[in-house]
């Protein structure tokens, strides 16, 4: 290829790279217009999820107490004011644990 087939190829893709960008900036809304158009309902939602991550500190937290004893977390027993607690029947996974369903 000539010199002059690559700049007209560095051209074009360059137009057609910076007018995907133009277009997806003019079109997607920002993090604050979204939240404005949302429903009450989905806002209630939304605030709801934000006032969880800000508790991931404690989660981590409390991760971090279980990785210290050596206690196995489930993301169920999370939730509840105790991390030792197991549930195994709430697994899902039958009495031997992971991968507990054999075919005899």
């Amino acid at each position: 290829m000539s010199a002059g087939a690559w700049i007209r190829w560095a051209i074009i893709s360059t137009t057609i790279i910076g007018g995907g960008v133009a277009v997806m900036r003019a079109t997607v809304p920002s993090e604050e217009e979204f939240y404005n158009k949302l429903s009450p309902e989905l806002k209630r939602e939304m605030d709801k999820i934000i006032r969880q991550r800000e508790g991931s500190q404690t989660m981590k937290e409390r991760l971090d107490a279980a990785g210290e004893k050596d206690e196995i977390v489930w993301g169920d027993s999370l939730n509840s004011s105790s991390s030792s607690t197991v549930r195994s029947s709430s697994s899902g996974f039958g009495a031997s644990g992971f991968g507990g369903t054999r075919r005899l």
